[in-house]
């Protein structure tokens, strides 16, 4: 339906947000997307007595719901860069929660963190077989270094750093509901992939996102947090998150 030269019809606006998709982002997280339950058990386990969290990428909220529920006395702030995902999030959590309209390649909130956390947002590591390999929204290496280093600046000594492990990456399509569809492509590039999301119902396609992720091998990744004065603590037990923590 598409191929990699499709992409450079997009403006740079159009990349790295889910704005195209917003409507239906629910729709396929619900779907057996993310195991939430799993997530819940495996953050709680991380960040054990930490209360102040940061989560970046909070979409629509559905990880905080998870969270809270699990735990009222969490204080979490979400932070993402696409408005409509930040609107559902504050219809669904209203103020249980703060949120923050940022770019992370930007962060600047007044409050240092005990823990923070990355699902599917920021960043999240995959299991390429031979090594882990950190996967980006921040698609030039440089910022997302820089943006790593901001975070580790909104973290208390001690705390933790969580970035989800998921699968690699891989084309599929999946049937929502009766009139749903969702589909993913993945296009290889230098030093990372573009990855094209869209839905299509009985009359075609209804939305649609291209979004450009770089690729960091798992060894540069932990030499710069050991230069931002993180140790890698390494994966939970379940295997679905790896820890960093702020000496």
């Amino acid at each position: 339906m598409s191929n990699s030269d499709d992409n450079n019809s997009k403006s740079e606006k159009d990349l790295n947000t889910y704005e195209g998709i917003a409507e239906f982002y629910d729709t396929l997280m619900l779907q057996g997307y993310y195991d939430y339950d799993e997530i819940t058990r495996d953050l709680n386990g991380i960040v054990g007595e930490r209360t102040k969290l940061l989560e970046l990428g909070v979409g629509t909220g559905l990880v905080a719901e998870q969270l809270l529920k699990a735990n009222p006395n969490y204080k979490i702030t979400g932070i993402d860069n696409t408005e409509s995902m930040i609107t559902q999030a504050q219809e669904r959590l209203g103020d249980k929660i703060n949120y923050e309209l940022q770019d992370v390649t930007k962060l600047k909130i007044d409050t240092k963190f005990e823990a923070a956390f990355s699902v599917g947002g920021c960043w999240y590591f995959i299991d390429n077989g031979s090594e882990l390999e950190l996967i980006s929204h921040i698609d030039d290496l440089e910022t997302c270094k820089e943006s790593l280093r901001k975070v580790v600046e909104h973290l208390e000594p001690g705390g933790v750093l969580a970035l989800a492990l998921q699968d690699v990456h891989s084309n599929y399509s999946k049937k929502l509901t009766d009139e749903l569809t969702y589909t993913q492509e993945i296009f290889k590039e230098d030093n990372g992939f573009t990855k094209h999301y869209f839905f299509e119902n009985k009359e075609g396609l209804v939305a649609e996102q291209f979004y450009r992720y770089l690729v960091v091998s798992g060894q540069e990744v932990h030499d710069l947090f050991s230069e931002l004065g993180c140790d890698a603590v390494g994966l939970n037990p379940s295997k679905k998150f790896f820890v960093y923590k702020k000496r």
